[in-house]
């Protein structure tokens, strides 16, 4: 179960990452002048906090995995000496 979280996690992150770098590419498309111009700060804010939520999200998808592995590993381990 936990491996399913932790992969939820990296892919909800992975997604938000991807979001934030689409965003990032329109802000700079954006920049050349426009319509738009008014909407930069709004684009740069959302750019930003998608791209840090996703590593977050990611990172502890990440982790969460590295951490449920080893305790997998060490559990058989720990059976197979008993």
């Amino acid at each position: 179960m936990r491996s399913g979280f932790a992969a939820g996690l990296m892919g909800i992150g992975w997604i938000l990452i991807s979001f934030g770098a689409v965003i990032a590419v329109l802000y700079v498309l954006a920049r050349k002048g426009g319509d738009t111009l008014h909407q930069l700060p709004a684009m740069a804010t959302g750019a930003v906090a998608s791209l840090v939520v996703g590593a977050v999200l990611f990172a502890v998808g990440y982790l969460l995995s590295r951490v449920g592995r080893n305790s997998e590993r060490s559990a058989r381990a720990d059976s197979s000496i008993t």
